[in-house]
Protein backbone atom coordinates (compact mmCIF):
# COMPACT_ATOMS: atom_id res chain seq x y z
CA UNK A 1 0.00 0.00 0.00
CA UNK A 2 2.67 2.51 0.60
CA UNK A 3 3.94 1.67 -2.12
CA UNK A 4 1.47 2.35 -4.00
CA UNK A 5 0.81 5.71 -2.10
CA UNK A 6 4.37 6.80 -2.93
CA UNK A 7 3.90 6.29 -6.71
CA UNK A 8 0.85 8.51 -6.80
CA UNK A 9 2.28 11.11 -5.46
CA UNK A 10 5.44 11.02 -7.22
CA UNK A 11 3.16 11.12 -10.79
CA UNK A 12 1.37 13.72 -9.22
CA UNK A 13 4.30 15.99 -8.60
CA UNK A 14 5.51 14.63 -11.83
CA UNK A 15 2.49 15.89 -13.38
CA UNK A 16 2.73 19.35 -11.51
CA UNK A 17 6.05 20.41 -12.78
CA UNK A 18 4.66 19.57 -16.31
CA UNK A 19 1.88 21.50 -15.58
CA UNK A 20 3.74 24.33 -14.23
CA UNK A 21 6.48 24.18 -16.94
CA UNK A 22 3.91 24.40 -19.60
CA UNK A 23 2.17 27.48 -17.53
CA UNK A 24 5.60 29.46 -17.60
CA UNK A 25 6.35 28.56 -21.05
CA UNK A 26 2.99 30.19 -21.98
CA UNK A 27 3.22 33.16 -20.16
CA UNK A 28 6.95 33.94 -22.13
CA UNK A 29 4.83 33.18 -25.54
CA UNK A 30 1.62 35.63 -24.15
CA UNK A 31 4.21 38.70 -23.16
CA UNK A 32 6.82 38.33 -25.96
CA UNK A 33 3.68 38.38 -28.19
CA UNK A 34 1.64 41.06 -26.97
CA UNK A 35 5.13 42.70 -26.03
CA UNK A 36 3.99 43.21 -22.44
CA UNK A 37 7.26 41.72 -21.84
CA UNK A 38 8.88 44.93 -22.62
CA UNK A 39 8.91 47.64 -20.97
CA UNK A 40 9.59 51.69 -22.16
CA UNK A 41 10.62 53.88 -19.25
CA UNK A 42 12.16 56.18 -22.10
CA UNK A 43 13.38 56.17 -25.78
CA UNK A 44 16.98 55.05 -24.14
CA UNK A 45 16.05 52.78 -21.60
CA UNK A 46 13.82 49.81 -21.75
CA UNK A 47 13.78 46.62 -19.62
CA UNK A 48 12.84 43.01 -20.27
CA UNK A 49 10.68 40.67 -17.53
CA UNK A 50 11.07 37.66 -19.93
CA UNK A 51 14.02 36.04 -17.83
CA UNK A 52 11.56 35.90 -14.81
CA UNK A 53 9.50 33.11 -15.68
CA UNK A 54 12.42 30.89 -16.53
CA UNK A 55 13.81 31.77 -13.10
CA UNK A 56 10.79 30.71 -11.48
CA UNK A 57 10.23 27.74 -13.60
CA UNK A 58 14.09 26.64 -12.28
CA UNK A 59 13.23 27.22 -8.86
CA UNK A 60 10.18 25.46 -8.78
CA UNK A 61 10.28 22.64 -11.01
CA UNK A 62 14.07 21.75 -11.86
CA UNK A 63 16.88 22.01 -14.40
CA UNK A 64 15.16 20.35 -16.55
CA UNK A 65 12.06 22.12 -16.48
CA UNK A 66 14.19 25.93 -16.66
CA UNK A 67 15.93 24.35 -20.06
CA UNK A 68 12.68 24.10 -22.07
CA UNK A 69 11.46 27.10 -20.49
CA UNK A 70 14.64 29.12 -21.45
CA UNK A 71 14.34 27.24 -24.70
CA UNK A 72 10.92 28.57 -25.48
CA UNK A 73 12.41 32.39 -24.53
CA UNK A 74 14.88 31.85 -27.15
CA UNK A 75 12.76 30.78 -29.70
CA UNK A 76 10.52 33.57 -29.14
CA UNK A 77 13.33 36.22 -29.43
CA UNK A 78 14.48 34.18 -32.77
CA UNK A 79 11.02 34.42 -34.20
CA UNK A 80 10.47 38.19 -33.16
CA UNK A 81 14.11 39.43 -34.33
CA UNK A 82 12.72 37.40 -37.69
CA UNK A 83 9.59 39.09 -38.38
CA UNK A 84 9.59 42.31 -36.54
CA UNK A 85 13.25 43.55 -35.20
CA UNK A 86 12.75 46.88 -33.47
CA UNK A 87 16.40 47.40 -31.67
CA UNK A 88 19.54 47.68 -33.43
CA UNK A 89 20.53 44.18 -31.91
CA UNK A 90 17.72 42.16 -33.08
CA UNK A 91 18.86 41.46 -36.03
CA UNK A 92 21.32 39.60 -34.74
CA UNK A 93 19.40 37.29 -32.76
CA UNK A 94 17.71 35.68 -36.08
CA UNK A 95 21.42 33.12 -34.92
CA UNK A 96 20.03 30.70 -32.39
CA UNK A 97 23.54 30.82 -31.15
CA UNK A 98 23.05 34.40 -29.84
CA UNK A 99 19.21 33.88 -28.83
CA UNK A 100 18.25 30.40 -27.72
CA UNK A 101 21.53 28.86 -26.27
CA UNK A 102 22.62 31.56 -23.61
CA UNK A 103 18.30 31.57 -22.72
CA UNK A 104 18.68 27.54 -22.21
CA UNK A 105 21.92 28.42 -20.20
CA UNK A 106 20.10 30.83 -18.31
CA UNK A 107 17.80 28.09 -16.96
CA UNK A 108 20.86 25.93 -15.80
CA UNK A 109 22.58 29.39 -13.76
CA UNK A 110 18.83 30.05 -12.16
CA UNK A 111 18.80 26.63 -10.85
CA UNK A 112 22.34 26.24 -10.04
CA UNK A 113 22.30 29.40 -7.63
CA UNK A 114 18.71 28.63 -6.14
CA UNK A 115 20.37 25.24 -5.39
CA UNK A 116 23.26 26.27 -3.87
CA UNK A 117 22.00 29.05 -1.73
CA UNK A 118 19.24 26.65 -0.34
CA UNK A 119 22.37 24.72 1.31
CA UNK A 120 22.66 27.95 3.56
CA UNK A 121 20.88 27.02 6.86
CA UNK A 122 17.80 29.21 7.39
CA UNK A 123 17.91 31.04 4.75
CA UNK A 124 14.75 32.13 4.10
CA UNK A 125 13.27 31.19 0.79
CA UNK A 126 12.15 34.61 -0.36
CA UNK A 127 15.54 35.75 0.05
CA UNK A 128 17.16 32.89 -1.69
CA UNK A 129 15.16 34.09 -4.51
CA UNK A 130 15.18 37.14 -4.58
CA UNK A 131 18.85 36.86 -4.85
CA UNK A 132 19.11 33.73 -7.79
CA UNK A 133 16.88 36.19 -9.38
CA UNK A 134 19.63 38.94 -9.37
CA UNK A 135 22.40 36.93 -10.15
CA UNK A 136 20.79 34.66 -12.80
CA UNK A 137 19.26 38.05 -14.32
CA UNK A 138 22.78 39.28 -14.64
CA UNK A 139 24.64 36.33 -16.04
CA UNK A 140 22.01 36.14 -18.68
CA UNK A 141 22.83 39.25 -19.84
CA UNK A 142 26.64 38.37 -19.60
CA UNK A 143 26.05 35.11 -21.57
CA UNK A 144 23.10 36.83 -24.29
CA UNK A 145 26.05 39.34 -25.33
CA UNK A 146 29.00 37.26 -24.72
CA UNK A 147 27.04 34.67 -27.40
CA UNK A 148 26.93 37.62 -29.84
CA UNK A 149 30.40 38.66 -29.68
CA UNK A 150 31.35 34.34 -29.86
CA UNK A 151 29.20 33.73 -32.60
CA UNK A 152 28.45 36.80 -34.48
CA UNK A 153 31.53 38.88 -33.75
CA UNK A 154 30.81 41.18 -36.98
CA UNK A 155 27.37 41.77 -36.74
CA UNK A 156 28.11 43.24 -32.99
CA UNK A 157 30.93 45.50 -33.93
CA UNK A 158 29.09 46.89 -36.66
CA UNK A 159 26.24 47.48 -34.04
CA UNK A 160 28.68 49.41 -32.36
CA UNK A 161 29.87 51.58 -35.50
CA UNK A 162 26.53 52.65 -35.40
CA UNK A 163 26.16 53.97 -32.27
CA UNK A 164 29.23 55.80 -32.42
CA UNK A 165 31.24 52.98 -30.17
CA UNK A 166 33.23 51.20 -32.63
CA UNK A 167 35.95 49.37 -31.06
CA UNK A 168 34.73 49.14 -27.83
CA UNK A 169 34.31 45.69 -27.71
CA UNK A 170 32.05 43.24 -24.87
CA UNK A 171 32.79 45.89 -22.28
CA UNK A 172 31.55 48.68 -24.49
CA UNK A 173 28.14 46.72 -25.16
CA UNK A 174 27.55 45.84 -21.49
CA UNK A 175 28.20 49.52 -20.59
CA UNK A 176 25.30 51.12 -23.31
CA UNK A 177 22.87 48.75 -21.60
CA UNK A 178 24.02 49.37 -17.85
CA UNK A 179 20.70 51.29 -16.89
CA UNK A 180 18.55 48.64 -18.51
CA UNK A 181 20.28 45.71 -17.26
CA UNK A 182 20.38 46.88 -13.58
CA UNK A 183 16.25 47.75 -13.65
CA UNK A 184 16.11 44.45 -15.45
CA UNK A 185 18.09 42.90 -12.51
CA UNK A 186 16.16 44.85 -9.56
CA UNK A 187 12.82 43.54 -11.19
CA UNK A 188 13.78 40.28 -11.01
CA UNK A 189 14.95 40.08 -7.95
CA UNK A 190 11.56 41.71 -6.58
CA UNK A 191 9.42 39.42 -8.33
CA UNK A 192 11.39 36.41 -7.35
CA UNK A 193 11.16 37.52 -3.84
CA UNK A 194 7.61 38.16 -3.57
CA UNK A 195 6.59 35.03 -5.57
CA UNK A 196 8.34 33.37 -2.79
CA UNK A 197 6.98 35.28 -0.25
CA UNK A 198 3.57 34.92 -1.54
CA UNK A 199 3.94 30.91 -1.59
CA UNK A 200 5.19 30.76 2.05
CA UNK A 201 1.85 32.52 3.61
CA UNK A 202 -0.34 30.88 1.06
CA UNK A 203 1.29 26.82 2.38
CA UNK A 204 0.80 28.50 6.12
CA UNK A 205 -2.80 29.40 5.60
CA UNK A 206 -3.56 26.13 3.99
CA UNK A 207 -1.90 23.99 6.48
CA UNK A 208 -3.99 26.06 9.37
CA UNK A 209 -6.88 25.51 7.23
CA UNK A 210 -6.47 21.91 7.12
CA UNK A 211 -5.24 21.42 11.30
CA UNK A 212 -9.06 23.10 11.32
Amino acid sequence: MNLLENQTTLALNRNKKIALVGAFSALIIVLTVTRLGFIAFSPTISITILQIPVILCAMMTGVSGAIFSGFVMGLMSLIMASMSPTGILDPLFVNPLCSVLPRMLLGVVAWILWTLLNFIPKMPKSVAAGISGFIATCAHTFMVYGCIFIFDGTGIRSALEKIGMAGTGYIGVILVGLPSEILEAVASLVVCALVYAALFFAGKKKSKLSQQ
